[in-house]
């Protein structure tokens, strides 16, 4: 286990950063999900999720039986010992398990040709639970919904909030890297997508908007993650382009929702390089992570400071705030006390 040890100059307090496990060299994570304070759940490749009921120090392994060989992108708790798992391609599975891995079963299939599903969102206050997919069709994403209290039922959905969606370029799509591509509530969604374009959509019940986002001309590059805390109204969009990891170019905004419009507001600095994903901590904490490492801000995302150059692509904020777990390629799953 590696420990590494800093102390910000802008801070009274410190940070330790430490690689907790790299048991699975041949698996690349993207999932990421919490239950409670100490009990974390990943996912990635090779049909390959983990559990950990001590905040990141042992894991347990499971490997679903009833499928082989999927790429576990995405991995939301619906409640204790209570989880959806997303295999992204056809087959495309949502499975679940209701006794904590022991059992899983297959409550969405679809074997379609060019299915790939990029993202699952759960609201936790309406039980509504929204998948992303790459379209199917010209200008339509895939867009599936259910809820906790059935999870066998998945509608295809063409609108949000009542508001039919369509892409502006046909060509757009989004970035499987975090499993982080919208957010929704009982009152708004926001929806990021890359490639040809980069756009943000926000859709209300009165009605729909969309904000470009400046990026590289490369379909490689675009907006990556979202994160949105409506309580602080406060969101992150970050992103960049994965084949140049090393370039920063256009790889964060921040914003807020104003009398139902989105406002950006100025960074100072940026983090570096390409990032896939992003974890508010509070008002003013906020952490991104990408294949050239892990960046962290206290004062809003106007100045940033490097915790470690290891790459990451999904890092989430535990629910006391005490630290925060990042998973990556090559199995490597972090942990940054705060």
């Amino acid at each position: 286990m590696k420990y590494l040890f800093f102390i910000l100059s802008s801070l009274s307090f410190a940070q330790t950063y430490q690689v907790v496990n790299e048991e699975k060299p041949d698996v690349s994570y993207r999932g990421l999900a919490f239950q409670d304070a100490k009990t974390i759940v990943v996912s990635g490749s090779k049909n390959t999720i983990g559990k950990s009921i001590d905040a990141g120090k042992t894991f347990t392994w499971i490997n679903p039986k009833i499928v082989e060989g999927r790429d576990f992108r995405d991995i939301e708790v619906l409640g204790k010992d209570n989880y959806l798992v997303m295999g992204i391609d056809s087959p495309a599975y949502i499975l679940q398990t209701k006794d904590g891995g022991k059992n899983w079963e297959k409550v969405y299939e679809n074997k379609e040709k060019g299915v790939f599903l990029d993202a699952m969102y759960l609201d936790t206050k309406t039980g509504k639970i929204t998948v992303v997919g790459d379209p199917m069709s010209p200008d339509k994403p895939f867009v599936l919904t259910s809820s906790i209290s059935n999870t066998k039922d998945w509608k295809v959905t063409t609108n949000f909030h009542g508001q039919p969606f369509r892409l502006k370029n046909p060509k757009e799509a989004f970035f499987a890297s975090s499993g982080s591509n919208l957010y929704v509530d009982n009152n708004q969604m926001l929806l990021v997508t890359g490639g040809v374009l980069s756009n943000l959509y926000y859709y209300t019940p009165k009605g729909g908007q969309l904000y470009a986002l400046e990026k590289t001309k490369s379909t490689t590059s675009g907006i990556n993650g979202l994160a949105y805390n409506p309580t602080l109204n406060i969101g992150y969009l970050v992103g960049g382009d994965y084949t140049k990891p090393e370039d920063s170019k256009y790889n964060l905004y921040k914003f807020k929702i104003v009398s139902g419009k989105i406002t950006f507001q100025d960074s100072w600095s940026y983090p570096e390089g390409y990032k896939s994903g992003v974890t508010i901590i509070d008002k003013d904490k906020v952490m991104v992570c990408g294949y050239k490492g892990v960046d962290y801000s206290t004062d809003g995302g106007h100045n940033w400071k490097n915790i470690t150059k290891d790459s990451y692509n999904t890092c989430i904020v535990s629910p006391d705030k005490k630290y925060v777990i990042l998973v990556g390629n090559k199995g490597k799953i972090g942990k940054v006390i705060l």
